[in-house]
């Protein structure tokens, strides 16, 4: 009798863009393929170093990151870095196309993209669960533990979905960009209202308000105008 053993890559072997590793090779992800020059230019993911261009750039070749709200820099000395914030369903991929622009002469190069500082533990974080966001076994409770108030939800989100699909979003004056499957652009949001515009060369923009309520989803449909 023959066998046959096919070595699957693990979390490790695999070509992991993220900045801490998965403990589940079958963890759910999203990915990103770069198409961004120079290609030495180097990637940060939520202010984490991922690697260079050159690593995510081939057929074969992906960023993995957790799906959810990422913050995707492009750095390089001597060059404008690229900011896209974008939102990644589960198994959904997506490509990046941007230039570095050379800064101009005597502009001193941007700082190097560095993790947002977590907040300080409260006094009982001894026996508090972990970040939301960071994987691994969840503390079990003894018997005896006090029950703990709920925390409030405090955010919701907005569905936006444009035609054409293509067209650049920015909410609050912030760019925003990745689509979920259904081609809709999913950002959670803190409760209140928030500046929505819509805009691309050669149609008129849109700018509308939209009132985000704690733990529901206001969906927003957009059509432009050619000029």
């Amino acid at each position: 009798m023959a066998v046959l053993v096919v070595a699957w890559p693990t979390a490790a072997g695999a070509q992991w863009g993220y900045p801490y590793p998965y403990p589940y090779p079958l963890a759910p992800e999203a990915s990103l393929r770069l198409d961004v020059k120079p290609r030495d230019a180097q990637v940060y993911v939520d202010g984490y170093y991922a690697g260079v261009v050159d690593e995510f750039d081939g057929t074969f070749q992906r960023l993995h990151v957790l799906p959810g709200q990422h913050e995707i820099v492009i750095y390089k000395e001597g060059y404008r870095s690229v900011h896209e914030r974008l939102y990644l369903s589960v198994n959904s991929s997506r490509k990046l196309t941007h230039e570095l622009a050379p800064l101009p002469a005597g502009e001193p190069n941007e700082p190097i993209p560095t993790p947002a500082a977590e907040p300080e533990p409260p006094p009982d974080a001894g026996n508090a669960a972990p970040p939301a966001g960071r994987r691994g076994p969840q503390p079990r409770r003894g018997p005896d533990a006090p029950d703990r108030p709920e925390r409030q939800e405090t955010t919701g989100s907005v569905a936006i979905r444009v035609q054409p699909p293509d067209a650049e979003v920015l909410i609050d004056g912030e760019r925003w960009a990745g689509t979920s499957d259904d081609d809709r652009l999913i950002v959670q949001l803190s409760e209140g209202r928030h500046q929505v515009e819509v805009r691309k060369p050669g149609f008129r923009p849109l700018t509308m308000e939209v009132e985000i309520r704690r733990g529901e989803t206001a969906p927003v449909n957009v059509s432009l105008t050619p000029n």
